[in-house]
């Protein structure tokens, strides 16, 4: 079977090259078929928390079938989910200082935070990344971060000039971003990479699969703790806890349940509120890198710069992919476990495909080198761990709570 190279890679980001690169994984709980797992939960116009349920077409690869069947499936992790699990790659790399995606120019915003010292938060943890809210309010060596040149230019970036916001924030040409609060001028850069994680419900019938269920807290002192006739106790440990959330306050003071603040057990419970998990037999990870859409990205290098920066984008994003793989981390009570070797596939064009060694760490960090140098070479990109400092605004940190609310 064929690794992909960056012969494979500048083909694909050339004008009539193949138009996607697909990886299927796919996977069973870690506990086996007796156990559980959680998908993403949502809410519900009423505020009520959700599953989300649909039907897929399963393929031979899954259930054995020679025929694609609809299977009711649940979401475990949605596309934009899911991209933020390959930033978090790249958030790692940054913090460790290792491999070439820690040379990657970036941006961080830092706060100030009393006692607790500094928060750093780089533009790939940012909701909407370089064009993020804690960077627009900042400032920039004493500036505000909107009139600095640097910073003004990358937003002025168009799709047929990416440069300037490349050169300062590869993560965001790379994953997508909307600067959607500017009044005019708003850039769009749509996601190359698409990506999801699905399970294939054990029970197939219409009946609401969800478990329902709450786990229960012991107190060792006493099982029942309550200030409510204790006017006096609830507002000295209102006056001392500083540390307590508003909306922790607030029922407090009111009620005066022990169970607000920390203290007595809290008895198992089965509600319609408590979401536990549900069954699956299997569960399909995708993974989709369009060469299609990156081939509308230009950056003003030419036809040769601008294939060699389209293929560094697609190296990186194919170094996320396979950090990820390697260590799939999802959320609590969520283990899944390959169940097969992956499967990788290169669309080239008129119902072909070419089937590729599944990437790895380390041959995906051999491919972004490749893809770096010729990068390099070509277009002049240089990657020595460019850092845009924005210092956060500390009006956000002083008018800004844990609670959650209208924003």
């Amino acid at each position: 079977m064929e690794t992909l190279t960056l012969n494979l890679l500048d083909e694909a980001v050339r004008a009539g090259g193949p138009a996607s690169l697909c990886e299927r994984i796919y996977l069973v709980p870690a506990g086996g078929a007796s156990s559980i797992v959680s998908p993403a939960k949502y809410t519900t116009s009423g505020g009520k928390p959700a599953y989300i349920f649909e039907y897929r077409n399963v393929s031979v690869e899954v259930e054995g079938d020679p025929t694609p069947e609809l299977k009711k499936a649940v979401l475990i992790d949605s596309k934009n989910s899911h991209a933020n699990r390959l930033e978090q790659i790249i958030t790692d790399a940054l913090k460790d200082g290792k491999g070439l995606l820690s040379k990657m120019p970036r941006i961080r915003v830092t706060y100030s935070v009393g006692d607790a010292g500094t928060k750093s938060y780089f533009d790939t943890q940012l909701p909407h990344r370089a064009f993020d809210g804690h960077i627009r309010v900042g400032d920039h060596q004493g500036e505000p971060t909107t009139v600095v040149d640097e910073y003004r230019e990358a937003r002025n970036a168009t799709l047929d000039d990416l440069l300037p916001l490349f050169t300062l924030s590869p993560d965001t040409v790379a994953f997508g971003g909307w600067d959607s609060t500017r009044s005019r001028n708003q850039l769009r850069i749509p996601s190359v990479f698409n990506g999801e994680i699905i399970g294939i419900l054990a029970d197939q019938s219409d009946r609401d699969p969800s478990i329902h269920r709450a786990g229960a807290r012991v107190d060792p002192v006493e099982a029942s703790v309550s200030f409510a006739n204790d006017k006096k106790a609830r507002e000295a440990i209102l006056r001392d806890a500083t540390d307590l959330s508003a909306s922790a306050q607030k029922s407090f003071s009111s009620k005066g349940k022990g169970s607000t603040i920390g203290l007595g057990a809290i008895p198992p419970s089965v509600s319609d509120d408590n979401l536990d998990g549900v069954a699956i037999n299997n569960a399909i990870c995708t993974h989709v890198l369009s060469f299609s859409m990156l081939r509308t990205f230009r950056f003003g290098k030419g036809p040769e710069g601008d294939e060699a920066i389209r293929a560094l984008i697609a190296a990186m994003i194919l170094r996320a992919m396979a950090g990820y793989n390697a260590d799939p981390v999802l959320r609590a009570n969520c283990y899944l476990v390959e169940s097969a070797k992956p499967e990788m596939t290169l669309d080239m064009r008129n119902g072909e495909s070419k089937d590729l060694e599944p990437l790895t760490p380390e041959t995906a960090e051999a491919l972004l080198q490749a893809a770096y140098e010729q990068a390099h070479d070509k277009a002049g990109i240089i990657w020595e761990g460019q850092t845009f400092e924005v210092d956060g605004n500390p009006a956000v940190i002083a008018n800004s709570s844990a609670d959650e609310g209208d924003n």
